[in-house]
């Protein structure tokens, strides 16, 4: 036994200590032995206590370094910085649990705590509710089987996505009343727990999604119902100028026939001064004719239905140029095909309120129009080299309406309906572009003319028009407005030249009576039913090409002019100066030959 500097033997006779310096036994007499014996008891004792009390101290080190993050954790709460980084711990002081379960059970979302298989280890009342079960039987359940099947697997999906980082989603719950609930799931892992568990929180989305739902539908209706105010706006336009072209025009057409003759006629024995008054009047008559027919146009373009996109777009921007000053440079393929009506109509309407508003808030000199139709799309675009849209305007486009006009809504609204793009930004070098874009595929180009009856017309051939000398020629007259009618018949059959052999109030009957009377001369009005007056021109020519044709029309541009030209017609005269120059432009055309450029020259002077 080691002591201190010393190696204890014990024997029968003596005790005798060994030195560990010297190694020398030292020996002990027994009348010593007891003495001995209590030093190295105490010695003993010593040591023992000298182990327990290091013991000790280790021990309250540790305590000491537990205690010391829960002191430093109760004065942050205290003092309000209570804000630990992901994975730090915050220790509860005793008493504060009541508090955060109360509040736990006060929200609305409901918030539970599983372990990884999805048992419910606590959950408060608004979970239990959400998942329609008593809070009582709820916990210590599965959190899966409180839910449908392919519900339940979601939730295992999640739960296993949770355990390795935070996660969301979403599962759907049948009410007993076939009501469909959407409910949202936020899993988040409990880092500090020896145990693998989650913190689940449900929130209630199905009041947000009908909400949502409920607007959608709202916004639905109320695109259905600005379409369907833009398509009443435009067949109210339609009718509009039709009545105006073909009421009021025609009656100022006709009265103008009437006074021109009562003012050709020399034996009327009118003084100067009832000859000045009817002069005023006629005059008066032809400016509110040209205001009329400027009204109607600016409605809607017969052209537009007549002869489609192109010359409707060439036809208006002469019009705008004359009267605005500002030049227009229009860039249209020849070949550019025609279009569904409506497709027309809208990128009509586009290319017009684009020139309006460069017109007003532009201030710039020219603008342009390019109309272009790739095997992709067709894309219209109207520029300016003005001033530009203002940022606001462009900062509102994508979203709040507010700033924007009405007219670059309505735009928007016509490319929505056919899944069109409309596009409106600033040039690099100043000014506005306004970009439509419309895909072919969902523009199909327009299918014939179900009234040209180019393959199923019942047309009979006659003979050729008369030339012998002497005898009358035979005219055909075709226009939808009887008061028209009879005003040119009145006109003509003044001279003894001529013979009315027929009339026709459409295109299609203006082809079958001309095949089967063979006139001379067709005084052709150019917006006809049924059949349109260029479209009838082409056919009539087709199977009678010695039959002249003299369009009467409304239209005096010069966009209308060449359309006449391209179909093949003879002869052009405005009904505006129709009493004045009828009679004469069908004796010139009849005494013309086969010489139509001259002839229609002449007609349109």
């Amino acid at each position: 036994m080691r002591n201190g500097p010393f190696i204890y033997h014990r024997n029968s006779l003596q005790v005798v200590w060994t030195s560990t310096q010297t190694g020398s036994p030292v020996p002990v007499y027994p009348e010593n032995r007891q003495g001995m014996a209590n030093r190295t008891k105490s010695r003993t004792h010593k040591a023992k206590r000298v182990a327990k009390t290091g013991h000790t101290r280790l021990q309250g080190a540790k305590l000491r370094a537990r205690v010391e993050q829960p002191e430093e954790t109760l004065i942050a709460l205290r003092n309000g910085r209570a804000d630990a980084p992901e994975g730090d711990q915050i220790f509860t002081p005793q008493g504060a649990e009541h508090t955060y379960r109360v509040l736990v059970e006060s929200i609305n979302e409901g918030a539970a705590t599983l372990d990884r298989n999805g048992t419910v280890l606590y959950s408060n009342t608004r979970f239990a509710e959400i998942l329609g079960a008593p809070l009582h039987k709820f916990i210590g359940t599965a959190v899966q089987t409180h839910v449908a099947p392919d519900q339940g697997k979601k939730i295992e999906a999640l739960i296993e996505e949770g355990l390795h980082g935070g996660t969301l989603g979403q599962i759907g719950l049948e009410t007993v009343d076939g009501r469909r609930r959407l409910i949202q799931l936020s899993f988040s892992p409990i880092r500090d727990s020896n145990l693998q568990m989650l913190c689940v929180v449900a929130t209630e989305l199905t009041q947000l999604v009908e909400a949502n739902q409920a607007l959608k539908s709202n916004e639905e209706a109320l695109r259905q119902l600005s379409s369907r105010l833009l398509q009443l706006q435009d067949e109210e336009r339609r009718r509009i100028a039709r009545d105006l072209h073909d009421i009021t025009g025609q009656k100022l057409a006709v009265q103008s026939i009437s006074l021109s003759q009562v003012l050709n006629n020399r034996s009327s024995g009118l003084d100067d001064d009832a000859r000045r008054v009817l002069s005023e009047c006629a005059t008066l008559t032809h400016q509110i004719g040209e205001e009329i027919r400027t009204l109607s146009y600016l409605l809607h373009p017969p052209l537009l239905d007549e002869l489609g996109l192109a010359s409707a777009v060439k036809w208006y921007t002469q019009g705008f140029e004359s009267r605005t000053g500002i030049k227009v440079e229009v860039e249209i393929p020849s070949e550019f095909a025609r279009l569904l009506p409506e497709v027309e109509v809208t990128l009509f309407r586009i290319v017009q309120e684009s020139l309006t508003n460069v017109h007003r808030y532009s201030g710039s000199p020219s603008a342009f129009v390019r109309v272009e139709m790739t095997q992709k799309e067709i894309a219209v675009q109207i520029g300016d080299s003005g001033k530009g849209i203002r940022p606001e305007i462009l900062k509102s486009l994508p979203g709040a309406v507010a700033p924007v006009g009405v007219g670059i809504q309505g735009m928007k609204e016509r490319m929505r309906q056919l899944s069109g793009h409309l596009e409106i930004s600033r040039r690099p070098t100043g000014g506005t572009l306004v970009t439509a874009t419309l895909l072919r595929s969902d523009v199909p180009s327009a299918t014939s003319d179900p009234g040209t009856l180019e393959d199923n017309a019942v047309i009979r051939s006659g003979d050729s028009a008369s030339d012998a000398p002497g005898s009358r020629k035979r005219i055909l007259i075709a226009d939808d407005h009887e008061m028209l009618r009879q005003g040119v018949r009145t006109l003509l059959q003044t001279d003894v030249e001529f013979e009315i052999c027929g009339e026709a109030v459409d295109g299609q009957e203006a082809v079958e009576k001309a095949a089967e009377l063979n006139p001379d001369l067709i005084i052709l009005d150019m917006n006809l039913p049924v059949l349109s007056g260029l479209a009838a021109v082409r056919q009539i020519l087709r199977n009678s090409p010695r039959t002249k044709i003299l369009i009467f029309t409304v239209h005096e541009s010069d966009q209308a002019v060449r359309e006449i030209l391209s179909a093949g017609a003879h002869g052009y005269l405005s009904k505006a100066k129709g009493g004045r120059d009828l009679l004469k432009v069908v004796k010139d055309m009849l005494r013309a030959g086969s010489s139509r450029s001259s002839t229609l020259s002449q007609a349109s002077a």
